[in-house]
């Protein structure tokens, strides 16, 4: 059964992650916001106190996404134990985009070190993967053996393609308020890589035949071949204990940039280029590349039509895949977002405020284009924020509650809240009508977030009854006013 999971890696769409929450924290004031983002600030003079920790709380996001007619098929594998394939569409090679992220915030630490210039240092350790794949009806199909196949013979439907990664994240933040109006925010980031997986099929041929005395009418075996490319750090079955240690020789760099203006009339401009980095992967820790093209000598398939079927095309696949890997070390970037952002916030009385935001997003090594318009309406410490998100060509309804204050705050929300109704619905197992629910696209996901502030109060140097600071400028400002000449 591992082995089944992890070759299926890059392609199953039921991923249980988290997903680094990208649109319902701008402009939040969290702690999780501000390692996301890192010119957005987690402190407020005269009313926060000095240090800020989650105290080892996950800040988690659990998000995944499926598009295509392989929603009920997979839902009914995942939650009944058996695939529904009455939606696939067999020979025509339709493919089911896929994609799952994990950003976990396992430990965060802020500290306030200055009052005039407002700056703020941080550290944080966070885990976070990425995983996305297309794939065509027919591969998935195949799993459940022949009854989908009604041809003897079909050429290219399994060109499919699928990455994965995880890595463990070790970085360190500073943010400096450089002027009255301008902020900006740096993130360093050391990384160790644990798994990687890329398989990309550009050619497939496959021919079935039946067994002498066959009566159900399904093909019992079949010829499978398979060309493309394979890398990956581990083999198929192969990620154990001691693989987890050896991944600790796939070192990596990222880095974050923000920059936050607050131009006349009070519009807040962001903008973010967010974890721009890669992994050395190495080929001492067991990183291998394999070009594969068995489609002259294709792997023989048995048992389709037994209870086996599922782990002999699993086997199989692992076969051809692994046919003849050659160790080698790379380099591969991994998931980053330039964002822009542009927000005002509105007040009515002194504990009722309304703030709007409109986000662009960007993927900076794909094509992917992201947006939301995040409202967030907010009763003293009590909030809540509605969201209309455009993602990976899919539409979906936000929705968080929080509660904040000055020293503390909580929130719970999804981004994709339709979606992971319908989710629940069909994870019950008795909702059928939930399982079969084929709309634009499948998905789920729910995200937490907890933190504490702590210490002596920040209170602003003209006011200061500890050790008057002066009011001096951190570094940033200091050039800041070099350059341009300002006071």
């Amino acid at each position: 059964m591992r082995k089944t999971l992890l070759l299926l890696l890059p392609f199953l769409f039921f991923y249980l992650v988290g997903f680094a929450q990208r649109f319902q924290q701008y402009n939040s004031g969290t702690l999780y916001g501000s390692f996301e983002n890192p010119s957005q600030a987690a402190f407020i003079p005269d009313s926060s106190r000095q240090f800020a920790s989650n105290f080892f709380v996950p800040n988690f996001y659990i998000n995944s996404y499926l598009k295509g007619n392989a929603q009920a098929t997979l839902k009914s594998r995942a939650f009944l134990g058996y695939y529904n394939n009455k939606n696939l569409e067999i020979g025509q090679g339709r493919l089911n985009p896929t994609h799952a992220d994990l950003n976990v915030y396992v430990f965060m630490f802020k500290a306030y070190t200055s009052s005039n210039g407002k700056q703020e240092i941080g550290v944080s350790y966070q885990v976070r993967a990425d995983g996305r794949a297309n794939v065509t009806d027919e591969t998935i199909a195949l799993f459940n053996g022949s009854p989908s196949f009604t041809q003897p013979n079909y050429t290219n439907v399994f060109n499919s393609n699928g990455s994965y990664e995880a890595y463990h994240q070790f970085s360190a933040t500073y943010r400096e308020q450089v002027t009255k109006n301008f902020s900006v925010g740096v993130k360093l980031s050391a990384l160790l890589g644990v798994a990687y997986n890329k398989i990309d099929i550009t050619g497939s041929s496959i021919q079935f035949s039946r067994e002498p005395g066959n009566t159900n009418g399904y093909y019992n075996n079949a010829e499978w071949g398979l060309a493309g490319s394979f890398r990956s750090n581990f083999l198929p079955g192969e990620f154990n204990v001691h693989k987890k240690i050896e991944s600790f020789q796939n070192p990596g760099a990222a880095i974050s940039i923000g920059m936050t203006y607050v131009a006349p009339g009070g519009i807040i401009l962001q903008g973010n280029l967010r974890d721009l980095g890669f992994i050395r992967w190495r080929a001492r820790g067991g990183t291998f590349i394999d070009n594969f093209d068995n489609r002259t000598t294709p792997a023989h398939i048995i048992g389709l039509t037994t209870p086996n079927r599922e782990s002999n095309v699993v086997n199989s696949l692992g076969d051809m895949v692994n046919a003849a890997p050659v160790y080698t070390s790379f380099n591969a970037p991994i998931t980053g977002y330039a964002d822009f952002s542009a927000a005002k916030k509105f007040m009515f009385g002194d504990d009722l405020t309304y703030t709007p935001t409109l986000i662009v997003s960007k993927q900076t090594f794909s094509q992917n284009l992201g947006g939301a318009w995040v409202n967030n309406v907010k009763y003293k410490s009590v909030g809540a924020t509605v969201s209309g998100i455009y993602n990976y060509k899919t539409f979906d309804l936000g929705l968080q509650l929080a509660y904040q204050t000055p020293n503390a705050e909580f929130f719970i929300g999804s981004e994709q809240l339709t979606r992971s109704l319908n989710f629940l619905n069909a994870s019950s197992g008795n909702n059928l009508s939930a399982v079969n629910n084929s709309a634009a696209y499948s998905g789920a996901g729910v995200y937490l977030g907890f933190s504490l502030k702590f210490g002596r109060l920040i209170e602003r140097w003209r006011n200061e009854t500890y050790s008057p600071t002066g009011g001096e400028q951190g570094p940033l400002g200091k050039a800041w006013t070099r350059i341009f000449h300002t006071n």
